[in-house]
């Protein structure tokens, strides 16, 4: 790790456990003011940096995918990098699929280089969509295309020399290598990640016959178990060359109770609910609780949600656990609230019982058997 923190998984491993990294996601979708959406989320990842929040994460949607507004993160994030001076800024993820790698190789290393070296490269194949073949660089074979377009992404990344020509990637950036997180739930791809020493970045809800009220658990087990697959071939890749990072978005609606909290939640989701209904993702008929566990959106105190986390056997396993509070319709201050609130009152518990789990599960010791036990 750098002296920030920020993630690296190219420097070689110590075998000690780390402090558990703190996130918060924004799909910038909290309300419908076009105009005002951008600079007021550039106002939150600032009141982020001021709480106290290790990262900043954006989703970055085509087409405006489940409300979010953001298509592309470059030039937000170079907005964002000369406005804040210490919070590490991801991607959540940059659909690689329909860009150029060399290309979006060019964007971030620019916004690596405003930030000071904050950005943490989260790299995935976007949400599906009907439409994407519009972009001249769409590839049907998602699972080949991305892992093609990752490598041939860090290939400009490390200032690799043109083929037949005599020019490297400008500006250079080789210390963003270290930075990057594959995303994905093919377990191939999942492999790829660790065989190239990259990070692993695991979205927050289930897909098909994973979006329901009675197979979140098993959404959480199968995340865990693809997690223990990445640090297990990670392990005999690299050894103690280099130190896997994992990284893990969870929403978390806190309240005063927990009834208050269903309520408010119920109400501010309605938006997303129905939206999700008209494209098969949420059943309309189901109760507003199993309607928000088919989203794998826990609701309640503080204490509650710590219960809840820390009962995710795929939270001991990871790194970095990036939360929000979407998909909620609020202001950007009520965001900025709930923030507040997840960050000192639900992390110290969750920092807690993730250390004490780590510890048992022996996952930072240099042991593959103690890792998949």
């Amino acid at each position: 790790m750098s002296g920030t923190g920020i993630p690296d998984t190219r420097s070689p491993r110590t075998g000690e456990i780390p402090e558990l990294r703190i996130g918060f996601i924004t799909h910038l979708d909290q309300h419908d003011d076009l105009g005002s959406i951008y600079r007021d989320n550039l106002r939150l990842v600032q009141a982020l940096e001021t709480l106290g929040y290790d990262s900043a994460w954006i989703a970055t949607r085509h087409f405006k995918a489940g409300w979010a507004t953001l298509p592309s993160p470059f030039a937000f994030y170079g907005a964002a990098a000369v406005s804040t001076e210490r919070i590490a800024l991801g991607t959540a993820v940059l659909p690689l699929l329909l860009d150029d790698p060399v290309r979006a190789a060019e964007e971030v290393s620019v916004v690596d280089h405003l930030s000071n070296g904050r950005l943490v490269l989260g790299l995935g194949k976007g949400v599906p969509s009907d439409s994407f073949h519009v972009f001249d660089s769409w590839n049907k074979n998602r699972d080949a295309g991305f892992v093609a377009k990752a490598e041939r992404l860090q290939w400009a990344l490390e200032g690799s020399q043109v083929e037949g020509g005599s020019e490297s990637l400008h500006p250079p950036n080789r210390s963003l290598s270290g930075r990057v997180l594959y995303g994905s739930s093919n377990l191939e791809t999942i492999r790829r990640a660790a065989e190239n020493g990259e990070g692993f970045i695991l979205e927050r809800f289930g897909n098909g016959p994973e979006r329901t009220a009675a197979a979140r658990r098993g959404f959480q087990e199968r995340q865990a178990e693809s997690i223990r697959i990445y640090r297990q071939v990670f392990e005999e890749t690299w050894g103690d060359m280099r130190t896997p990072y994992v990284v893990l978005s969870r929403s978390a609606y806190p309240g005063p109770t927990v009834e208050s909290a269903l309520a408010e939640a119920g109400t501010r989701v309605r938006r997303w609910n129905d939206f999700a209904a008209r494209i098969g993702r949420v059943d309309p008929t189901w109760s507003v609780p199993d309607q928000l566990l088919s989203d794998n959106v826990p609701w309640g105190t503080p204490e509650v949600l710590a219960a809840d986390l820390l009962a995710d056997p795929s939270v001991a396993l990871s790194d970095e656990i990036v939360l929000g509070v979407h998909p909620a319709h609020h202001t950007i201050d009520e965001t900025i609230e709930k923030a507040r609130i997840l960050l000192e009152e639900l992390v110290p518990l969750v920092r807690s019982g993730w250390r004490a789990q780590r510890e048992e599960l022996g996952i930072d010791e240099l042991r593959t058997d103690r890792v998949t036990a």
